[in-house]
C-alpha cells in the first residue's frame, strides 16, 4: 500500500488515496450482504475501523449510495448514537484479490467463532469502486495493542488500564406495537412473529421481547437483557486465557498482578455481573426511547401505506388513501407525510453494538464504562418485493389471530409471563 502522507491515529488519508494491498486485510465476518474485514497492517488509522465491502447481489445499493442515504437521511435522527463510517476509495485490483482469499480459505469461523457456512456465501462485487470504513466495535483490541514480536511494557499498575472486554450485539426490533395489530393485542409483533413461526423457548430461558426493553420497568428491563445475553452469539468477552486458565497457568496463579491476570479476574467479574451493568445502563440511556419514537414517528401507518400502494394486488382489500391517513393521525398525531415505511422498516432492522469498557478499583472493585452505537442501517426499497413480505406477514398475523393469543403464558402488554 503506498502512502503520500505518514498517518497517525488522527489523521484520515489523504485526498486520491485508495486502498491497494488486499495483504493488509483478514477476514472478519460477513452478513447477507457485506463482508467485513479486519486491517492487519502497520498504520494506526486504520486500526479503529473494519473495511465494509458488499456482496455482488442484484439490485443492491451501491456502497456511495448507502453511505449518502446513512449520512443524509439517519445521522441527523442519531446524532452521537450512528456508527461511524467513512467512504473509502479501492484500487481496481483489490477486491478481485480479496474475492480469490475468500475462495481458498477464510478458517472456519468468524472472529466471533461463528461458522463460515462457504456453500451459501456469494462473493464481493469486483466491479465496486468503493468500500466504507465502519468504526470497529468489537472487543479484546487489548490484547494487541503491541506488534508481533515486540515486548509490551508493563504499566506500574495493570489495573488502571482501560480494557474493550465485551461487545454486546443484538437488534432491538420492533420497540412500539405494530400500528396494524388489532386493538385486543396480548402479543407484540416480534413475539407474534416468533410464535407464528413455531419458535417457542426452551427450558427456562426467556425469548427476548422488544417491549420489555422499551418498558421503563426494572423488571422487564432485566428480563430483556437477561434473554439477549442469553441468546446465542450475541456476548463476545475477551478473556486472555479462558477458563482453562483458572487453576493450570502459575502465573495466573501466582502472586505477581500481571496484565494478564489482571485481564482475566476483570473478564470475570464482567462475566457476572454483565445482566446487572447492561440493566442499569438501559435504564438510564436514551438510545432506546429515541429508536421506539423513530420507529412511530415514520411508522405510524404501519406496513400498508401509500409508499407500497402500487405494489398491491387489484384484488387485495385496500383501506382508502383518506382513511389511512385519518388512522395516522389518530394514533400518533404525527404529519402523515412524515410516515415512511421505508425508514420504519429500517430502524425495526437495525442493529445495536455495545462495547464495555472495564478497569479495576483500588478496594472498590471493578469499574465500567459502556459505548453503544447504532449500525446496519441498510437502504431499504420496494425492490425484491419486501414491502409484498411485510404486508403478507401482517395478514397472516391477522388472520391466524397470533396477536391475540392468550394461551401461550405471556402477555408483552403487561410484561407478565415469559416471552
Amino acid at each position: 500500500m503506498d502512502f503520500t502522507s505518514t498517518l497517525d491515529p488522527g489523521t484520515p488519508p489523504p485526498p486520491g488515496f485508495t486502498l491497494s494491498n488486499s495483504a493488509d486485510w483478514e477476514y472478519f465476518t460477513e452478513g447477507a450482504a457485506n463482508i467485513l474485514f479486519r486491517y492487519v497492517g502497520e498504520h494506526p488509522y486504520f486500526k479503529r475501523f473494519l473495511l465494509r465491502l458488499r456482496k455482488l447481489l442484484p439490485g443492491a445499493p451501491t456502497t456511495r449510495q448507502l453511505f449518502d442515504h446513512i449520512n443524509r437521511h439517519f445521522a441527523p435522527l442519531l446524532g452521537d448514537y450512528i456508527m461511524r463510517c467513512d467512504l473509502i476509495e479501492l484500487d481496481a485490483e483489490l477486491v478481485p484479490a480479496l474475492n480469490r482469499v475468500l475462495e481458498e480459505d477464510t478458517g472456519d469461523c468468524d472472529w466471533a467463532g461463528r461458522p463460515v457456512v462457504r456453500g451459501a456465501r456469494r462473493l464481493l462485487d469486483d466491479k465496486e469502486q468503493w468500500g466504507m470504513l465502519v468504526e470497529d466495535m468489537s472487543c479484546g483490541n487489548y490484547l494487541y495493542t503491541a506488534e508481533d514480536g515486540e515486548e509490551r511494557e508493563e504499566p506500574e499498575d495493570p489495573g488502571e488500564e482501560w480494557r474493550d472486554m465485551a461487545t454486546v450485539e443484538f437488534k432491538p426490533k420492533w420497540l412500539t406495537q405494530s400500528p396494524n395489530a388489532p386493538a385486543n393485542w396480548t402479543l407484540c409483533r416480534t413475539c407474534a412473529v416468533r410464535l407464528m413461526n413455531g419458535k417457542r423457548p426452551e427450558g427456562n430461558v426467556p425469548e427476548y421481547c422488544p417491549l420489555d426493553l422499551a418498558s421503563n420497568d426494572k423488571e422487564r428491563i432485566e428480563q430483556a437483557i437477561f434473554a439477549i445475553v442469553n441468546s446465542q452469539n450475541s456476548v463476545m468477552i475477551a478473556d486472555p486465557v479462558g477458563d482453562e486458565g483458572d487453576n493450570e497457568d502459575e502465573e495466573m496463579t501466582g502472586t505477581k498482578e500481571t496484565p494478564e491476570k489482571v485481564s482475566h479476574e476483570l473478564a470475570k467479574t464482567l462475566e457476572a455481573s454483565l445482566i446487572t451493568l447492561l440493566t442499569q445502563f438501559f435504564r438510564n440511556t436514551t438510545i432506546i426511547p429515541l429508536l421506539a419514537e423513530l420507529q412511530h414517528k415514520f411508522g405510524t401507518r404501519g406496513v400498508f401505506t401509500s409508499a407500497t400502494l402500487a405494489l398491491m394486488s387489484d384484488t387485495d382489500p385496500l383501506p382508502s388513501e383518506e382513511e389511512m391517513v385519518n388512522a395516522a393521525l389518530q394514533a400518533g398525531g404525527q404529519d402523515p407525510a412524515e410516515n415512511d415505511i421505508w425508514t420504519a422498516m429500517t430502524l425495526r432492522d437495525c442493529s445495536l453494538f455495545l462495547k464495555l469498557w472495564v478497569r479495576k478499583q483500588r478496594g472498590r472493585g471493578m469499574e465500567a464504562r459502556i459505548e453503544c452505537k447504532v449500525g446496519d442501517l441498510d437502504l431499504k426499497t420496494g425492490d425484491g418485493g419486501r414491502a409484498v413480505y411485510w404486508r403478507d406477514v401482517e395478514r397472516r398475523l391477522r388472520k391466524g389471530g397470533w396477536y391475540v393469543k392468550r394461551d401461550v403464558g405471556r402477555n408483552c402488554r403487561t410484561g407478565q409471563g415469559m416471552a
